[in-house]
């Protein structure tokens, strides 16, 4: 049994630890009885943050957000990373997660958002916009690119698929059908439920990997 539940209520349960909605996101919990593997202690958001975002990055990836909250009382992460669509040549699935770690354990909820028809809609809406403005400021493109789309925590980093303007959650209520959007919706409706085990509460805390 998982030491974390949430309010289910809208979701139709399709496994014992998975549940869908009606936009087909996923909502899945895991427990896992081994140290975390998050590359850093809480206490240090900043070099979490940064290996976080590298790790993502080689992996194909970005990470949108992150950042260290209370859960249920409990030091957790709450972060959103996007990933390209396996086996489609263009789309993007965003997953937003609560880690909450302990020494030798972890229990994850997560959300899977993923576009579907007509992709980069956002994007491009997004960036039109910004690439005029900035050109009417007489900017240079090579400029206005390095702008718009970086990873967090490392702005130098190179590959996958950096934070982007669009990301910005200004845009969530512009774009509010748009995969992000929803992931951000729902990690803020679900956090509210959320309620931990008190006996998982009680582990050793997690200090940052060995």
């Amino acid at each position: 049994m998982s030491p974390l539940t949430f309010e289910t209520r809208g979701w139709q349960q399709v496994q014992e630890n998975a549940w869908v909605n009606p936009d087909d996101d996923a909502c899945i919990v895991d427990h896992f009885d081994i140290p975390p593997n998050l590359p850093a202690a809480l206490e240090d958001p900043d070099t979490l943050g940064e290996r976080l975002a590298a790790h993502t990055a080689a992996s194909g990836g970005g990470l949108v957000e992150l950042e260290v909250i209370g859960l249920d009382g409990l030091a957790a992460v709450r972060q959103i990373v996007k990933l390209p669509l396996p086996d489609r040549p263009s789309g993007v699935a965003y997953i937003a997660s609560f880690i909450a770690p302990r020494a030798g354990a972890s229990v994850v909820l997560r959300f899977q958002c993923m576009e579907h028809g007509t992709t980069g809609v956002r994007d491009a809406s997004v960036y039109q916009r910004f690439v005029s403005q900035r050109m009417s400021e007489g900017r240079r493109m090579e400029e206005i690119m390095s702008e718009w789309a970086r990873h967090p925590y490392v702005p130098d980093l190179r590959g996958g698929l950096p934070r982007n303007l669009s990301d910005d959650p200004y845009w969530d209520e512009h774009f509010p059908d748009h995969p992000l959007s929803r992931a951000r919706r729902l990690q803020l409706q679900v956090y509210r439920s959320i309620t931990i085990d008190p006996a998982f509460k009680q582990l050793p805390p997690f200090r940052g990997p060995a």
